[in-house]
């Protein structure tokens, strides 16, 4: 079963993004095509489908009027807007495929990997726990819950349409909007917190991760690779025991 690849790429990983597509279609097994959603319509990268971001319903000003009304927050704008982008692209990109994996732009797998195993959608697990994240499912609906004690996030994540579509339905149904819009009214960490404090109040991956484990257990395939978040000067080249690392701006040793 193939599956597309999408990559959202903002204006901090630009200058890397030719050595991360070298490590994916080197590491990657099993994908068609890759789409780099990208912030700027001029770009062009060589073998890659190029989307641009003003393809999407929502806009970053969207994302901006939402967070305005909490104390005037925009620090973490783009990083919820790259959240919605990811779950809705398999809505926007013509043509792609049912089943597409999100890498974010600063993930390198080291190893060769799959991520359909026996036509089970394959998700590699990690060990962050962040309250709010879950926090913030229950309030899209009182049904999305932790339900592993393993995490989602693992800067990567195999999405079937199908899926998210049960997803979107079920928040718009309970809260008579759009499900962008739900996703971040719900964030409480910007209604909690003042301007200055950056803080981390939801997770498109613990929520897709969650919902499908609870509903779809016989479609997914749960493993643990060995992985961590390094610098970003980390050697990529050094014989590394790692299957993946992701190369963090804010990781420091």
């Amino acid at each position: 079963m193939l599956f597309d690849i999408v990559i959202p790429l903002g204006p901090n990983e630009l200058p890397n993004i030719h050595k991360h597509l070298l490590y994916t279609r080197q590491n990657v097994i099993g994908f068609r095509n890759i789409y780099i959603i990208c912030y700027d319509p001029s770009i062009v990268i060589e073998g890659c489908i190029m989307i641009s971001e003003d393809s999407f319903v929502f806009k970053k000003t969207d994302v901006a009027e939402v967070f305005e009304k909490y104390h005037g927050k925009n620090n973490r704008n783009t990083w919820y807007y790259q959240q919605l982008l990811k779950l809705y692209a398999g809505f926007v990109i013509p043509d792609i495929l049912d089943h597409y994996l999100v890498i974010d732009a600063d993930l390198y797998f080291l190893k060769p990997t799959e991520f359909i195993i026996n036509n089970k959608m394959t998700f590699t697990v990690g060990d962050e726990y962040s309250l709010p994240y879950f926090t913030h499912m229950s309030k899209l609906h009182p049904s999305f819950t932790k339900n592993i004690d393993k995490s989602g996030i693992s800067h990567h994540m195999l999405f079937y349409k199908k899926y998210i579509q049960e997803i979107f339905d079920i928040v718009e149904q309970y809260h008579s909007m759009p499900f962008w819009k739900a996703f971040l009214e719900m964030v409480e960490e910007h209604k909690n917190y003042p301007v200055t404090k950056l803080e981390s109040g939801a997770s498109e991956y613990e929520i897709y991760f969650n919902y499908v484990i609870k509903n779809h257990p016989d479609d997914v395939h749960i493993r643990l690779l060995s992985w961590e978040n390094k610098c970003w000067f980390y050697d990529l080249n050094e014989n590394s025991h790692y299957d993946f690392v992701a190369l963090c701006s804010w990781k420091s040793w």
